[in-house]
C-alpha cells in the first residue's frame, strides 16, 4: 500500500511524515507510529510500515513522523547518545504530529492513537499528557527519566519480552503498567516468554511474539478508535 508524503508543522526544522490512508471516506481514527533509536533503518522501517498498512486495511489512518528531523539527528543509531539531551524535543515533535493529525481530512479528531517502539514507546508515554490520545500502545520501552507528566489515556497496551536487555529490561513494563493504572488507564500488559528486545530473533519465541503482538495491536486500535 502506498503512502502519502506529508509535512508536519511545528518547530524550527521541517519534519516530514508518511501517511497511510484507508479506503473508507467516513471519519476515521488515526494512529501515530513512532520509531525507535535507530530511526528509519531496515528492518525496522519495513516493520513499522507493515503495521501502518495493516491499520489502514482495518479502517484506521496511520502516520509515521520523522521526529528525528526536529533535532537534525541522523538515522542509524546516532540518537542513542542524544536521548538525555533531546528526548523532550522529540516528545514535542510527537505532540505536534498528533495536533497535525487531528486536522487531516477524513480523520475524527477525537479518535487518535499512539504506537511507539522502544525509544518511540518511551516518547509516546512522555507525550501522552499533552497529546491526549484515546489509545496508546508501547513496545519494550525504557524508563530513562520517567514517563513524563500524568496523562488521562483511556486505553493502553504494553508488549514486552521477558528476556529483554538493559536498559529496556522487562522490569520497565511492570513499572509503566503500574503508573498507567494509577492514572485510571485501562491497560493490558502482554508478556512474551523468552522474547528479546525488538522481538528481532529468528527463534520461535521472537517470531511468535512479533506475529501475535501485531495482531493484538491492530485489533486493539480497531476496537479502541
Amino acid at each position: 500500500m502506498a503512502f502519502i508524503p506529508v509535512t508536519i508543522p511545528g518547530g524550527t526544522l521541517p519534519m516530514t511524515g508518511e501517511l497511510f490512508k484507508p479506503s473508507s471516506t467516513a471519519p476515521l481514527g488515526l494512529v501515530v507510529i513512532a520509531y525507535g533509536t535507530e530511526g528509519r533503518k531496515d528492518p525496522w522501517t519495513d516493520m513499522m510500515r507493515g503495521y501502518a498498512e495493516e491499520l489502514a486495511k482495518s479502517g484506521v489512518f496511520a502516520l509515521l513522523p520523522d521526529y528525528f528531523a526536529r533535532t537534525a539527528t541522523p538515522h542509524g543509531g546516532a540518537a542513542a547518545g542524544q536521548i538525555a539531551e533531546k528526548h523532550d524535543d522529540w516528545a514535542a515533535a510527537l505532540v505536534d504530529t498528533v495536533a497535525f493529525a487531528r486536522t487531516l481530512p477524513g480523520v475524527d479528531a477525537s479518535r487518535i492513537g499512539m504506537l511507539g517502539f522502544s525509544l518511540g514507546g518511551y516518547l509516546c508515554l512522555r507525550a501522552r499528557a499533552a497529546a491526549k490520545p484515546k489509545a496508546l500502545v508501547e513496545y519494550f520501552a525504557p524508563m530513562f527519566e520517567g514517563i513524563g507528566a500524568p496523562g488521562s489515556v483511556p486505553h493502553a497496551q504494553i508488549h514486552h519480552g521477558t528476556a529483554d536487555q538493559f536498559p529496556t529490561q522487562f522490569a520497565n513494563a511492570t513499572k509503566i503498567e503500574g503508573i498507567l493504572k494509577l492514572e485510571g488507564t485501562d491497560v493490558t500488559l502482554f508478556t512474551y516468554k523468552d522474547a528479546t528486545h525488538g522481538f528481532a530473533g529468528q527463534d520461535a519465541a521472537n517470531t511468535g511474539a512479533a506475529a501475535l503482538s501485531k495482531t493484538r495491536t491492530v485489533k486493539f486500535f480497531g476496537a479502541s478508535l
